[in-house]
């Protein structure tokens, strides 16, 4: 334990914590590590014993004291275990443990095995293959031997150093240093001191252009500190720290294209705006960060927002929005195309998960990827003439008209259904009569029908229906029958009965249209036929 000083990271009984103070806690003997813990409900008290002030915590039940025996002693410089995981060597054994290049030859004496090529494969090994190293969780303390990383592998472009035992960014920089092609780099669960001049490290830092550094407690101040040791920094995560205020951020990481605060407490959407400056900024990600509401107020309906420029991914999963006018106002940002949004009480007011994923579509014109899935034309073209429908009498009832010069609706309606006026400009306003609500007796008649899907096989599903179902609602039922995505379906029936020599094949070209428009009576069949997006 001679290498573990004032500073150092160790384990102890599967809990990590630095080394605050070491020596002497009277009136005991012996030598004890006063050790401020990572989780803080593992200590009993802040540095503090006994009226004495040994060390300072940042939770007052953040320390304790251990004694040595107690520590896990392993420990290991990256190089060690580079060459560990990946077999490495610097000679041209390749890693060959020497006793295994014996065997036992005819006269019973040890002969041994020629390695052809061995020290080609060992230079090939070390300066060829490794491009992505994974040594998450191997106990590493330090670089190793000056300059070992850089002949060993030259080549890492992606180095994952999470969750190990490194005490200091000035650690980490001595392994990056030697990596002149390290493009992404992974420090997450490190609790790294940071130096007090962090430009000085830029020079090993130079080329990383992503930054993993999640669960560390991090704090807005302390991240402001490291923008000057990552000059290249195009992507930042930072899930799961400290940082609830967002000031100055913008301007201390301008050249972000990427932003990812999942799991800090931010709270308010005043905070998120405070980026809205970031003109290279194209992916934002603020998943679960307690959002309560999106609003941007200096954006009139209809207007497209200055702010976040370049955006073109936001993922809001996880949060505390419950109205969908916070929906409507991502349709706000110029250049939106992806949306990943799970799990906000907003979606819960539906349970059909299909119509959801719809709405989202409907309420955010420029949206090419809903939920990591590619929203497809026809998926548009459902959703659009599913929420004229859904809204169209609610529209008429605002002073909405199918007339243009007696089209005046509310400015609550416009407010509420901002996309309204552009969807009916692109499909024409929704015919009165399709809007109107069927009488009770029409709703309990039930269509028992025959769905059939030829390459999916020959099973026949035998379903009960409402006549006033629509063809949008009935792709969906297929869907979740056949696994048939619904904006891939081509549906047509034929009649049921059994005297009629030529069936004729009707297409259900209109997905607003229910199957009493069509005329479907009981035992008709539903063919479904299969066509790329």
């Amino acid at each position: 334990m001679a290498d573990i000083t004032v500073g150092s990271r160790i384990i102890c009984e599967g809990n990590y914590g630095t080394v605050r103070y070491l020596g002497e806690v009277p009136p005991t003997k012996g030598q004890w590590f006063g050790v401020e813990w990572d989780d803080p409900s593992r200590g009993k008290h802040d540095g503090a014993h006994e009226g004495v002030r040994y060390f300072h915590c940042r939770h007052p039940t953040g320390g304790s004291f251990v004694r040595a025996k107690k520590v896990d002693p392993e420990r290991q410089t990256c190089y060690e275990a580079l060459k560990d995981k990946y077999g490495l060597a610097s000679d041209g054994d390749t890693g060959v443990n020497e006793e295994d290049l014996y065997v036992i030859g005819r006269s019973a004496k040890k002969v041994m095995v020629e390695m052809v090529g061995a020290e080609k494969v060992s230079k090939q090994q070390s300066h060829e293959k490794l491009i992505e190293v994974d040594l998450r969780d191997h106990k590493i303390v330090s670089a190793g031997p000056v300059g070992i990383l850089q002949t060993t592998a030259p080549n890492i472009t992606e180095l994952n150093l999470s969750k190990n035992l490194l005490p200091s960014w000035e650690e980490v920089a001595k392994i990056t240093s030697q990596l002149h092609c390290l493009e992404m780099l992974h420090v997450s669960e490190n609790m790294l001191e940071l130096p007090e001049d962090p430009a000085s490290l830029s020079p090993a830092l130079q080329t990383v252009k992503i930054v993993f550094y999640n669960r560390v407690q991090l704090q807005t101040e302390q991240l402001l500190r490291c923008s000057s040791m990552w000059p290249a920094l195009r992507e930042l995560h930072i899930c799961f720290n400290n940082i609830t205020v967002l000031d100055r951020l913008g301007a201390q990481f301008p050249a972000l294209t990427l932003l990812n605060l999942e799991g800090n407490l931010l709270q308010d959407w005043e905070e998120v705006l405070k980026l809205g400056g970031m003109k290279s900024l194209e992916t934002l990600i603020v998943n679960d960060t307690g959002l309560t509401r999106i609003a941007f107020k200096d954006t009139c309906v209809g207007e497209k927002t200055d702010l976040f420029p370049c955006l073109k991914s936001i993922s809001i999963s996880r949060n505390k929005l419950q109205n969908w006018e916070d929906i409507n106002e991502l349709n706000k940002l110029q250049c939106l195309e992806e949306l990943e949004c799970r799990s906000n009480p907003v979606l819960s007011l539906d349970t059909d998960k299909m119509a959801v994923r719809l709405w989202l579509i409907a309420r955010i014109g420029g949206l090419r990827v809903c939920n990591r899935s590619q929203v497809a034309v026809k998926e548009r073209e459902t959703a659009e003439f599913d929420y004229i429908k859904k809204y169209g009498l609610e529209w008429l009832g605002a002073g909405g008209d199918p007339e243009p010069d007696k089209n005046k609706p509310s400015l609550k309606f416009q407010q509420t259904h901002p996309r309204f006026a552009e969807i009916i400009a692109k499909h024409g306003a929704p015919n009165k009569m399709e809007l109107e609500p069927v009488t009770t007796a029409l709703k309990k008649t039930l269509l028992s029908v025959k769905i059939v899907c030829p390459s999916r096989g020959d099973k026949v599903f035998n379903k009960k229906v409402p006549g006033t179902m629509t063809v949008q609602k009935l792709k969906i039922l297929i869907q979740r029958l056949l696994k048939v995505n619904f904006s891939d379906q081509k549906l047509t029936y034929t009649s049921g009965k059994e005297d009629q020599e030529e069936k004729q094949e009707i297409e259900l070209d209109n997905d607003m249209r229910d199957l009493n428009f069509y005329s479907i009576e009981n035992g008709d069949v539903i063919l479904v036929q299969e066509e790329s997006s």
